[in-house]
């Protein structure tokens, strides 16, 4: 379980663009869709200042029919939001991520300034990674509780 301890900076995370709160909405979806990215950071002075992320362009302009072309980032985007580091531990940006719901979350150094994303998918990455080393590692098995040669007949029922 030495994995789970491993450090943000260990993992590798997604690059994320940047852009600023006065880009439009539609620019920040073609950045996206050009990198293949779920989100944007948007940074003002190089600090982060907000997130823009797909769900934001579901929940705030998709569902309530807003011009993606009219409207900035500034109007809809997540504001501050929560941030790890590199040196924060894989488990507590688990916990975060599960706690608050979050897909996606930036990476920052010590002075704000965006240094990647940690998305849901590095996450699961990860811990693919801990089950198949978990699964490799020699296990004892009671020989007694062995059931790998069971045969099983299905007496019907439920």
């Amino acid at each position: 379980m030495q994995r789970v301890q491993r450090l943000i900076s260990e993992l590798d995370y997604a690059a994320v663009p940047t852009v600023a709160a006065r880009d439009s909405v539609m620019h920040a979806l073609a950045v996206m869709c050009d990198g293949k990215h779920d989100s944007v950071v948007v940074v003002d002075g190089g600090r982060v200042v907000g997130i823009f992320t797909s769900r934001d362009f579901l929940e705030r302009i998709a569902a309530p029919h807003r011009d993606p072309a009219a409207t900035t980032l500034g109007e809809v985007m997540t504001v501050h939001p929560d941030a790890l580091r590199p040196r924060d531990c894989v488990s507590y940006a688990i916990n975060q991520m599960a706690m608050r719901g979050y897909r996606n979350v930036p990476i920052v150094d010590d002075s704000g300034r965006p240094l990647g994303v940690l998305t849901v998918w590095d996450v699961m990455r990860h811990l693919g990674d801990i089950f198949e080393e978990l699964d490799a590692a020699p296990r004892m098995v009671d020989p007694a509780s062995d059931i790998s040669n069971v045969t099983w007949i299905d007496t019907g029922g439920g």
